[in-house]
């Protein structure tokens, strides 16, 4: 529950920061128009449902963009162990830590890191079979199509 709640406030202050730069942005061009201060922008009786608005988004978002994906295995982890750890390391990843049965990733690039409010983490549990990969949802969809494939791959051959 505590990850969620530094999502959910990094998300707020994120989408905060991006509803702020846009209200400039388009102060900054409506300024021809006749606008003379920024609070005219939006009336005071609609600040309270923007600020709702990126509320209620901030709070759901956590929810919908972390996920855990199950990767099922023809062989035992350790077999594969390389191949599917490589996959990562393959997508500018590096290992952060490796302790009891489960392998943390983290991406290399810190710009990366930073659009990604350094919520990047994937988590590579393997404990049982099928192994377990929990993180941003499109990276650990994206991981584990390349896992099926390479022991797909490995299987065949």
């Amino acid at each position: 529950m505590t990850s969620y709640f530094i999502r959910f406030v990094k998300h707020l202050v994120y989408l905060g920061i991006i509803m702020t730069l846009m209200l400039v942005l388009v102060f900054y061009l409506s300024k021809p128009v006749g606008l003379n201060h920024f609070w005219e922008l939006i009336p005071a009786s609609n600040w309270w449902h923007i600020a709702l608005f990126l509320t209620v988004f901030a709070a759901a978002y956590p929810f919908i963009n972390y996920v855990d994906r199950k990767v099922y295995l023809n062989r035992p982890f350790a077999q594969d162990r390389d191949m599917l750890i490589d996959a990562l390391l393959q997508a500018h990843y590096q290992i952060e830590s490796d302790h009891g049965s489960q392998i943390v990733f983290r991406h290399k690039s810190p710009f990366t890191r930073l659009i990604r409010l350094y919520e990047d983490r994937i988590t590579l549990d393997y404990s049982d079979n099928p192994i377990v990969l929990h993180g941003l949802r499109k990276d650990v969809y994206r991981f584990a199509r390349s896992m099926e494939y390479a022991v797909k791959q490995s299987s065949q051959e």
